[in-house]
């Protein structure tokens, strides 16, 4: 399987001292690929409850303390995916490969609205084939 690095740029399939994986992909978590990929909704109310609690920056270990846990959180949102591809600005494409999602492809705007948005082709979820033939960002839901 090959993977985009930019339109009509590929990287291929590889085997490192880690395993199999995408040659330069320094995203996808291949120890959480087993897992289903969460939909946001199950981790929606979480996600709120641990911004509330954000503690003051002045008390350094309650703040680090929350911030390991919230990277915990942003790590978990993207178990069971395989990154694609890097648009730009820290947006991203997704592949999920696990859990009921399987074969759907998400789009990663976490850099700006903390959203990952399933992509959409004609009315109904974008396929890995969808995008290898359109590669167009016209599949996410704006």
């Amino acid at each position: 399987m090959l993977t985009s690095t930019a339109p009509g740029k590929a990287r291929p399939l590889c085997r490192g001292a880690r395993g199999w994986g995408w040659h330069g992909d320094t995203d996808t978590n291949y120890l959480l690929l087993t897992e289903p990929f969460p939909h946001p909704d199950s981790y929606r109310a979480y996600d709120d409850e641990l911004d509330d609690r954000e503690p003051p920056r002045e008390d350094l270990a309650a703040w680090q303390a929350w911030d390991d846990e919230c990277g915990v959180l942003q790590e978990r949102k993207t178990a069971g995916a395989v990154f694609l591809e890097e648009n730009g600005c820290g947006f991203r494409t997704l592949m999920v490969v696990t859990g009921p999602h399987h074969g759907e492809l998400w789009f990663d705007a976490r850099a700006t609205c903390d959203l990952l948005l399933p992509m959409r082709r004609h009315g109904r979820a974008a396929t890995f084939a969808d995008w290898l033939e359109h590669h167009s960002m016209d599949m996410v839901p704006w």
